[in-house]
């Protein structure tokens, strides 16, 4: 063994003579030098949950790594020092209801103004610095087309995909080579439009004024980027796509939507183990279904407009806890889910959180965070005085962190949260 590890030989060494060289083969020797030279890949999946949690269920009454689990969080326990459970924390000058949830991953302040312009998304921030390593930049999956969390440069929320069936099939099934084909001229039409289109908006440019020009400003800008996409397509579309141990996935069906976020937070974690991408948002909005309850209808939006009724609390805790179990089964695969030698989920900073931390009364402070995995210490309930928190953007700072970007400031956040 001592003399193993003394002799090591470096993955790149190769061996040369008479102006020939040749690679050598994977050595069970190169294993100590490549730990040294390999970092592992750095993920993010973020969880907007639109309705909240009722906090009080959620919530631990004390804080510290010895916490007693609340009713909520005894699902948890097999995981519990895989996760934080976070509490006080809100966006300054972020007091706008329901219409906070735009400002969720961006911490844009008054999403309900009539003058308000929504900026960047940590993970489109993200995938602008890590994006290009991966066929995806990111993907952006939510339970409800008009409902996004992901926004681009301009503060625009980007069209989410709903459907896990879709979603596994655009990622790990192969098209016919006719298909691939008529894929590949499509993109190529697309270049060629917005060639057209980009050229004509240069000249409408010229002959309007200084409000709209900076409108044509963006849209070029939006141009350019949706047509490096697709030329960053192209190169993807002949190769294979990655082979996956799993079944095929299927859409649940309608008022399903407990199964469906469970659905698509396991084409993320495959995605994520394929390294098809690194940064993933799912925006879960809510079901009139219960998986612990099959035939049971529930009004989900009356629920959470409780008022402190007792049974109106008791039907949304049966939601409330199904989800909860979905976002436990997330845990567990990513657990289970080797990545180069660790487990997936730590190399994957998630979080699932909410933009109101009590949505019958629409306040949007103190609002519920679960953090798992990242390389964080975990296994804590992270107590914030709600009256004077830390901004919740120094949370995405770390986020950004463990990604790997060199910043200490996003939105209102000016350094990690500690």
């Amino acid at each position: 063994m001592k003399s193993i590890l003394k002799r090591r030989v470096r993955r790149r060494t190769l061996l040369r003579g008479s102006g020939v060289s040749i690679a050598l083969p994977w050595l069970d020797c190169m294993q100590p030098a490549l730990a040294a030279e390999i970092s592992q890949p750095k993920r993010f999946l973020g969880v907007l949950n639109y309705f909240s949690f009722h906090t009080p269920l959620l919530f631990p009454s004390d804080e510290g790594f010895d916490y007693t689990p609340s009713p909520y969080l005894e699902l948890l326990q097999r995981h519990r020092q895989d996760f934080t459970i976070i509490s006080g924390l809100n966006h300054p000058d972020v007091r706008d209801g329901h219409a906070s949830d735009k400002s969720f991953f961006t911490g844009a302040a008054h999403p309900n103004s009539s003058s308000f312009r929504n900026t960047i998304s940590i993970d489109q921030l993200a995938a602008e610095s890590i994006g290009h390593a991966t066929r995806y930049p990111a993907l952006n999956f939510s339970t409800s087309p008009a409902y996004s969390c992901s926004y681009n440069r301009h503060g625009v929320a980007l069209p989410p995909e709903t459907s896990p069936e879709r979603a596994f099939a655009k990622l790990f099934i192969n098209g016919t080579e006719a298909e691939i084909a008529d894929e590949i001229t499509r993109i190529q039409e697309g270049q060629s439009i917005l060639d057209r289109i980009a050229g004509q908006a240069t000249k409408l440019r010229r002959s309007v004024g200084p409000v709209d020009r900076d409108k044509l400003d963006q849209y070029f800008t939006s141009v350019r980027e949706l047509e490096q996409r697709m030329v960053r397509i192209e190169g993807y579309v002949s190769e294979p796509k990655p082979e996956v141990d799993v079944s095929v996935i299927h859409d649940p069906a309608p008022g399903e939507d407990i199964v469906r976020f469970g659905l698509l937070l396991e084409v993320a974690r495959l995605a994520m183990q394929a390294d098809l991408t690194r940064i993933v948002t799912l925006y879960y909005v809510g079901s009139s279904k219960a998986p612990s309850q099959p035939g049971a209808s529930f009004a989900y939006h009356n629920l959470s407009h409780h008022g402190q009724d007792s049974e109106k609390i008791e039907h949304l805790a049966v939601l409330e806890r199904d989800l909860l179990r979905q976002w436990g089964g997330y845990l567990s695969r990513m657990n289970e889910t080797d990545a180069g030698g660790s487990r997936l989920l730590d190399d994957t900073f998630s979080v699932m959180g909410a933009a109101m931390g009590n949505a019958s009364s629409h306040s949007a402070t103190n609002l519920p965070l679960l953090v798992a995995g990242g390389g964080l210490r975990h296994g804590q309930h992270l107590a914030y005085d709600p009256d004077d928190p830390p901004p919740l953007c120094n949370l995405w700072v770390t986020a950004l962190q463990h990604m790997g970007l060199e910043t200490d400031q996003f939105g209102s956040g000016r350094s990690t949260l500690s």
